[in-house]
């Protein structure tokens, strides 16, 4: 598995945590960082994405909520919107990423991580924002 997948990964497990504790973004890395072996080399770009979109939530939520049909953002499991929320990040914001990889990126995770139906679904909400 690639260094950034891991990544990915790490963001969108922290997120989930920030979700659901509702902690700050440094003390859930801090714990995070405590409790999980993992490696150094993954550690900056898992904190580009929890940073970069933790202080772009709003706007990557009312995208979110505009382009996932039938689908209010309290209602998706939270490990989809997790995985949402950090590959609309890396679509708006990361530039020197493909959106292409992005969104591959998000389905190959949520297959891991998630329902058997999140894959499609992700991929077409993140199919969505990339087309706007």
């Amino acid at each position: 598995m690639s260094l950034r997948r891991q990544s990915r990964i790490v963001a969108m497990q922290m997120l989930y945590q920030i979700q659901l504790t509702n902690a700050p973004v440094p003390v859930v890395m801090e714990q995070f960082w405590q409790s999980h072996d993992t490696s150094a080399k993954l550690r900056p770009f898992a904190v580009e994405l929890v940073e970069g979109t933790t202080s772009h939530l709003e706007v990557i939520d009312e995208l979110l909520q505009n382009t996932s049909k039938n689908w209010k953002l309290h209602r998706m499991p939270v490990v989809d919107l997790s995985i949402l929320r950090c590959a609309a990040y890396e679509i708006l914001y990361l530039s020197d990423i493909d959106p292409a990889t992005s969104i591959n990126e998000a389905v190959e995770i949520a297959k891991i991580y998630s329902t058997p139906d999140s894959p499609k679904f992700i991929n077409g909400v993140l199919d969505n924002i990339e087309k706007k």
